[in-house]
């Protein structure tokens, strides 16, 4: 963690306690664990409750000024360039094993024969990684 004085980033107005990233995260977590509680699927419900409440509190305390660099880099609350560039590294990183991930799941479901439901779920997975990854590369070699 660094020493490195935050406070004039920290200065800005903010009206929301996250940022409208996390905000979103939270809400989509907490709306999916309400909708499963509501069919009866307590087991995904408490862990998108978990997700929720967790990144909620993430995101909120790594705003205290009191912060370090991996707490606000975490939470997806950055402070300055240097917490943006290291997220970023970061979630390139899970990309990667995201996309490793998938192709293996893709495999497991060729192997266990699996319902088609969860085998088609799983190939949209994985071709939504993949175009969001071209995607995401086209713009930013574009971009510079």
């Amino acid at each position: 963690m660094s020493t490195h004085d935050h406070r004039a980033a920290e200065s800005a107005p903010r009206s929301w306690p996250m940022s409208r990233g996390n905000a979103v995260l939270v809400a989509v977590c907490a709306a999916g664990a309400l909708f499963c509680f509501v069919i009866g699927e307590t087991i995904p419900a408490v862990a998108l409750l978990i997700g929720a409440i967790g990144a909620g509190l993430g995101a909120v305390f790594a705003r205290r000024g009191s912060s370090g660099d991996l707490e606000r880099v975490n939470a997806l609350e950055y402070a300055d360039e240097r917490d943006r560039t290291a997220g970023t590294k970061g979630l390139a990183a899970v990309g990667v094993i995201a996309l490793v991930l998938s192709a293996v799941q893709l495999v497991v479901h060729a192997i266990a024969d699996t319902d088609p439901l969860s085998r088609w779920m799983s190939i949209a997975l994985y071709f939504a990684l993949v175009i969001g990854w071209f995607a995401a590369n086209w713009y930013f070699v574009r971009r510079g």
